[in-house]
Order: structure tokens, then sequence, then C-alpha cells
């Protein structure tokens, strides 16, 4: 009689002959010779996991696990079920044995990947640093880690985790996860010599082409981008990655400025039946904004509608709807209107420019102007402020109410670990005047004045139902953006809360803010440009007229004006909300009447 040992080492020799077919029948028949053994479940399981039928290599898994629970079993279970983001089952099968054998990496890492597929980032960082610990040479467990930074907005420790990657004894899979960790942490420059060196060893990788045409189109290489996306062509392609061809073609001709094609691109991956729902909401947004410059309105509002559902209903990190509920409460603390009188802080440091405003007021192009300037420098969109904030908190302190109290060296400490930051981003600033363009910021001027009593300020408006529509037409990553823009009415509210905080603060404010209005720039950029260079002490000349060029020579923008800012001043997007107003109804319109009128707009 065949023993079980026999049958699973003749398995492994038609494995290794090249007949996985006749492994598998070697396994069944084994099974059936050997009802529920776990060996031989386990090794089905294995090799369904390898053919991608999850289904049946997680009903082979859980056989094993009935009759045998051993850790090996269970760890197998967990990471099968994260993989078909059956996460809170993972999380069950997983919780117990990790909190028991908490030396065991593999099971830290299992358990890392259940956490954070449940909405809890925080438990998910602590237990894949464990894993971390006890190997710190994985480079999954390196990505993991840098993948729930990502999650947090805490892009300096992904891309610390990042750096300590073995690039060299990457396997494909885990190449191309590296590269999409890049491109989210805006890495577009680093991101595309990996690509291309990706491709280069696995030029079959359907996806590692698509990533690259994504990295170039980022950093307006669309040559670069045509070409990818012509390499991936050549290759056989399943109805995904066929569908990924399209979206990204789509986003070229809209780049070259040819909206039919764009549509009928983005418009085709949006139909196709591609199961990643993540994947799916970004066509969404993609198409649907293609279909707003079509002048196809109501088509665009649905397409919207859907790709935020799609986005809302996969949605399991609540780490943003937190963040965003932190923020809202952060309008609503009382500031103080005692501003203690501030000496010149002993680094003699110029303190910044501040430009803030709402997400999509026009703050990217103002930030582009400024940049261009002599004497200048910005480093585009960084939550160095809010880091410092949360330092002022860890050390004891209330904000805003700990303000008052805040002695000169907290105040000095805090400054230095501003320019900290700043200076790992511009090494050397030399005379050149920080600019620090963060919208959300708004919410921060009174850390501002307490910690830059030099700044200057400078506050990016545009109509109120302009901004809030192209807020709902975005896909915004950002954590806090993320939980707050999650669909049309938080939009509406957050917008509320910002100008009802606004006009509460103004008063009270002891600091030197420029009202800029978008409206203003477009349509009369001399004079719009002229009180700016005015306001900062700066000469005017023609060149502070030219936006594109500039943004065009930085190649990178970070933000989801990246291709607008390429263009000329144009009044394209004023008023668009206009196309849209049957569908801001009768209550949002009541409700944002007042934060319009405060903001020296109107509704007609």
């Amino acid at each position: 009689m065949t023993t079980v040992d026999q049958y699973l080492s003749a398995a492994d020799h038609a494995m290794q002959q090249g007949q996985p077919p006749l492994a598998l029948q070697l396994l069944v028949a084994a099974l059936a010779a050997f009802p529920e053994h776990p060996d031989i479940l386990s090794r089905l399981a294995i090799d369904a996991y390898q053919r991608g039928a999850m289904r049946e290599a997680i009903a082979y898994f859980e056989r094993a696990l009935a009759v045998d629970e051993s850790p090996g079993n269970r760890c197998n279970l967990a990471m099968a079920l994260c993989d078909v983001d059956q996460y809170a089952s993972a999380l069950q099968t997983i919780q117990a044995l990790s909190e028991r054998q908490s030396e065991d990496p593999l099971i830290q890492f299992t358990a890392a990947r259940a956490w954070r597929g449940t909405g809890n980032p925080e438990r998910a960082l602590q237990t894949i640093s464990r894993a971390i610990d006890a190997a710190p040479e994985d480079a999954d467990f390196r990505l993991l880690r840098a993948q729930i930074s990502v999650d947090q907005d805490h892009w300096d420790s992904a891309l610390t985790d990042i750096a300590a990657v073995p690039v060299h004894r990457l396997s494909p899979f885990q190449h191309y996860r590296l590269c999409g960790l890049l491109m989210q942490t805006g890495q577009f420059t680093r991101a595309m010599p990996e690509y291309r060196a990706l491709v280069a060893r696995a030029p079959g990788y359907a996806e590692a082409w698509l990533g690259l045409a994504a990295a170039c189109e980022r950093a307006n290489d669309l040559d670069g981008m045509q070409e990818a996306l012509s390499r991936a062509q050549m290759l056989p392609l399943n109805s995904a990655q066929d569908a990924g061809v399209n979206q990204m073609q789509g986003k070229l001709a809209s780049r070259r400025n040819d909206n039919t094609s764009a549509c009928r691109f983005l418009g085709a991956a949006y139909e196709a039946d591609v199961p990643d729902p993540l994947w799916k909401s970004q066509v969404g947004f993609d198409y649907g904004q293609c279909l707003d410059k079509a002048g196809r309105y109501a088509e665009a509002w649905q397409v919207f509608n859907a790709a935020h559902a799609t986005r809302n209903r996969i949605k399991t990190d609540a780490a943003g709807d937190r963040q965003a509920l932190d923020f809202f409460a952060l309008l609503r603390v009382p500031v103080s209107g005692h501003w203690p009188a501030l000496a010149m802080p002993a680094d003699h440091r110029p303190d910044p420019v501040f430009v803030v405003g709402f997400p999509r007021s026009g703050t990217t192009l103002l930030e582009q102007i400024l940049d261009a300037r002599d004497g200048l420098v910005s480093f585009d969109e960084q939550p160095y402020l809010p880091k410092t904030l949360l330092a002022l908190q860890q050390a004891g302190l209330d904000y805003p109410a700990g303000l008052d109290a805040m002695d000169a060296e907290v105040r000095q400490r805090l400054r230095d670990y501003y320019f900290k930051q700043t200076e790992a981003r511009v090494p050397v600033p030399g005379n050149r005047r920080l600019v620090d363009k963060n919208p959300l910021n708004w919410a921060r001027l009174p850390l501002i004045r307490a910690l830059f009593p030099q700044a200057r300020v400078i506050l990016a408006l545009r109509h109120p139902c302009d901004v809030i529509l192209s807020c709902y037409m975005q896909n915004l990553r950002s954590t806090v953006l993320g939980g707050a823009f999650s669909d049309f009415g938080r939009i509406v509210d957050l917008y509320i809360a910002m100008a009802e905080y606004w006009q509460a603060l103004m008063p009270k404010l002891d600091l030197p803010v420029l009202v800029s209005r978008y409206e203003n720039l477009v349509q009369d950029p001399e004079a719009s440009t002229r009180e700016i260079a005015a306001f900062l002490d700066l000469p005017w000349d023609a060149g502070w007229l030219d936006n594109s060029t500039h943004a065009r020579n930085k190649a990178i923008i970070h933000t989801p004006s990246y291709a607008q800012v390429m263009q000329p001043l144009n009044t394209k997007a004023m008023g668009r909300w206009r196309h849209y107003r049957p569908f801001f109804d009768a209550a949002v319109m009541a409700r944002l009447g007042p934060a319009v009128s405060a903001m020296g707009y109107t509704l007609d």
C-alpha cells in the first residue's frame, strides 16, 4: 500500500519534472486514500493557491486546520483570507496565535495584514514592527510597514523602510510593490528608474509597463508614457490588463487635449468587467473628469457618484474617518484673542510664506507662481506643520489653549523641529524664504502665529460651490481628505466648518494675511500678482504672469492639480458649478448660503 509520504514524494517529483497536472492528480488520489489527512490537505491548498484558485485553497486550508490546529495551518489560512480581502475572518483566525507567539515573524506579518485590513493601522504598525525586529532584512515585512505608514500619510517613515529594502534581492512582484509605494509617496522620479529596471528584468510583466506609464505621466514625460503603453500592448493581455491599457491611453489622450479619444478609452476601461473595486473607483474619477470636459455633465455626475460609492464600500481603514473627525473637532475649539508679544527667534531664519485655503482653491497655482520668484522656494505639499503640531501635543501642551503658556524654549524647539523637516527637503535655502503650501494649514493659523511671528499668509479663496464640486471630482488619497471628502454632503460640512472657523478667528488673528481670489487671479493676473508681490515686499516683473513655464520645468507637481498648472492661466474652471446646479439640492444650497456670503461670493 502506498503511504502518504510516497504520494507526497511522487507529487514533488512531478512538479520538479514540470508536470503540475500529474502532481495534482497524485494529491487527489492521496486524499482519496487518506481522507482528511492534514499534510495532503495542506499540499492541495498550496497547489490551489499557486494556481490562483483562492476559494479552493481556502476550503482546503480550513479542512486542514479542522484536523490539525498547528500554527502553520492557522497562519496559512489567515494569509489566504487576507489575499481575498476577508480581513475580519483572517483576524479571527490569527489574533490569538499572534498574541501567544509574538516572537514568530511570519505570524506577526500575517496578523499585521489582518489588522490593517480591518481598519486598525496602529495595531498593524505595532505588529509588523515586531516582525521586523525579528527579521529586519525581510522585504515583505518592510514593504508592508511602508504601506501602513503611507495609509497614515507618514511618508517619511515609509521612505525609511523603502530605503532599507534590498532591491537587488526582490522578486518581480516585490519590486512592483516597491515601485507602487514610491508612486504613493510622490517619489515619481525615483519610481521611473525602478520601473525601468523591473521591466528590463521582467519584460513580460504587463502591470510593470503600466506602472511605468503612470510614473511617466506624473513626471510629464508623455513620450515615455506612450512608449511604455506600446510595449504593454505588444504583450498577451488578460481583460484586466487590457482595461489598464485603456485607462492609461485615456489619460495620455487627455494630457494631449484629445478629449474625444480620452472619453472613448476611459469609457471602455470603466465598462470593463474588472473585479478590483479600488481600480474601478479610480477609473470612475478619470472618466468623470473627461465627461465634464466634454460637457456631458449629467453623465459625469452619475459617474462621480458611482466612483465615490465604490470607494466607500471597499474602505476598510477607519483611520481617515478618525483623522477627519479630529480635524472637525480642531475647528470647533475656541481660539483665544490674547496673543502675547513675541520676540524675534534666536535662530534668525526667515519665517516662511504660508499658502493656505480649502483644497482646490488655487493653492497649487499660487505655489508655482511664488516658487518661480527669486528669493522664494517651495517644497510641494508636505505635512511639516501638522507634524509640528503633533510634536507640541506630545510635549503635553493643549492646542490652541496652550499657546499662551508656551515659553521661548519650547517655541524654539518646535521651530527647530519644523525647519529640520524642511531642510531635509530643501537642504540649502540660503537667504531664500520658504513657501509652505498646505491648504488645510488654514486651520493651524494660531500655531503659525505662535511659532513664526514674521510669517506672511496668503489665503486662497475660490467660489465655494466650485471648490466643493472640484473636491468631489477628485480621488483624494490623503488620509484626512479621504475621510472628510468621502461624500458630497461631508465636503459641504467641512467647507461650512472652515468658513465659520475663519470668521471666528479672523478678528483675533494678529498676523498679516492676504486674500487671493482665484477668479481675480485668472481674470486679471497682473493686478493680482502685483498685489502679492507688494505683500511680500518683492519686485514685480512680467515673469509673474508665466506660471506654466516654471511648472513644466519643475516636472513634478505632487497634487491633483499637476496637469492644470502646466497650462497658461485661463478661466475654464470658473463657474463650473453652474453646470451642476441641478444636483446641488435646495437643502445643500440653504446650508451653504451663509458660508458663501461670508467668503464674499453669491449664489446668483
